[in-house]
């Protein structure tokens, strides 16, 4: 894990999930104090810069662990994780023993890693059933970002750490909340672990206590929640090429910062069904089905004429890295919970078919719609902050 990230940010945030409360504010360090007894009082560095900056922290992270009966290793992680996401990738089987893994399983581990990461960033841009070059280089770019953090004993745990520190989001005049490239920016991070999640789950579902392969209709729709041909090889450098008998993928989401909603927090995969997940990978990459745009963004209009079957939708979202406006008809079920989105604030997601020719009005073909479930409204993305 990295703990040399650690800042007044992540201080902060720790003691004031833990109960702690600040007491006084000054130029260069902060007091906070655990309960009614003023002796559990901690002296708060503010500025990195400072030279003893480190020596405080230190200080700082014995005094927590001494009140809080834990060892100072564990307080200073859980202190530098707090605007981490961590994803834990766990094999399991009769050759791992005492923290260790062969080396041919251990590079199976390191490889799935990679590939997941680069294959859930690259469904995070469009939807695929098989990339093969075709691989956007932002997915690549993606997973060079990531850390890995140290791996642990027991069954062997190699956690990937990627960043959960999202920019602000200012708004207009009337409290409309302003999309900027920059705070969107921000998400992506999260956005690629929450598709990772639901991509995995997908595929679990469709492979794991089964014994034939899904059915095409099955595949098409799973391409629409981030399933491609390099999902299932990414997992099944795991399952397919060793001892392993089982893997699982665990997220571990910063406590300082929003969490998903109606994610699953850990997905396995049994050797014994290494079997079906092939078959799907092999359906995939043989699969015909059209590549699908994926935007993230506002509703800014809505429009919904007397007795019309569907209304009109115009999204707010980043386009090339550019502010732009797409607009797609919705049916009235769909329409009435956009309505509800809007009234949210919340943030959308959408995939299909994008006509984005420049010179023209943005237009798309909609196949799927619902709420960014990587991140929250932004009324509940404002209360993450600290005075």
């Amino acid at each position: 894990m990295i703990t040399s990230d650690i800042g007044p940010e992540e201080l902060a945030s720790y003691l004031k999930r833990s109960g702690w409360r600040r007491t006084l504010r000054g130029a260069i360090a902060e007091m906070w104090q655990a309960g009614p007894d003023e002796s559990c009082s901690v002296l708060v560095p503010r500025h990195v810069e400072a030279p003893d900056f480190r020596q405080t922290v230190d200080i700082l992270t014995k005094e927590i662990s001494r009140l809080e009966r834990r060892p100072p290793e564990d307080v200073r992680l859980d202190i530098a994780r707090q605007f981490l996401d961590v994803t834990d990738l766990r094999a399991e089987g009769d050759d791992i023993d005492e923290g260790t893994i062969s080396l041919h399983d251990g590079l199976g581990l390191f490889k799935s890693a990679n590939h997941l990461m680069v294959s859930a960033a690259a469904a995070t841009i469009h939807r695929q059933a098989y990339y093969g070059t075709s691989i956007p280089k932002a997915a690549h770019a993606h997973a060079r970002r990531l850390r890995l953090g140290q791996t642990r004993a027991g069954s062997y745990v190699l956690p990937v750490i990627s960043s959960a520190r999202f920019g602000a989001t200012p708004t207009y005049d009337d409290g409309v909340p302003q999309l900027q490239v920059e705070s969107e920016d921000s998400f992506f991070d999260r956005r690629v672990l929450a598709t990772l999640s639901r991509s995995l789950e997908t595929l679990a579902e469709m492979t794991m206590r089964r014994d034939v392969t899904p059915s095409r209709s099955e595949l098409i729709d799973s391409i629409g929640e981030g399933v491609s041909s390099e999902l299932c090889s990414a997992v099944l450098d795991v399952i397919d090429k060793g001892a392993v008998s089982l893997f699982d993928v665990s997220f571990n989401w910063a406590p300082a910062s929003p969490m998903p909603e109606d994610l699953e927090t850990r997905i396995s995969f049994s050797k014994e069904y290494a079997r079906i997940v092939e078959d799907v990978r092999l359906e995939l990459k043989e699969s015909e089905a059209p590549s699908e745009s994926v935007l993230y963004g506002v509703i800014r209009r809505m429009s919904l004429k007397a007795n019309e079957e569907s209304g009109r939708v115009t999204l707010e979202t980043v386009i090339d890295g550019r502010r732009r406006s797409v607009s797609f008809d919705l049916d009235l079920e769909t329409y009435r919970r956009a309505a509800n989105y809007h009234g949210e604030r919340r943030r959308v997601v959408v995939t299909g078919m994008l006509d984005a020719t420049p010179g023209k009005p943005a237009a798309m073909k909609v196949r799927t719609f619902g709420p960014d479930r990587s991140v929250l409204t932004f009324d509940q993305a404002e209360q993450i902050g600290f005075e």
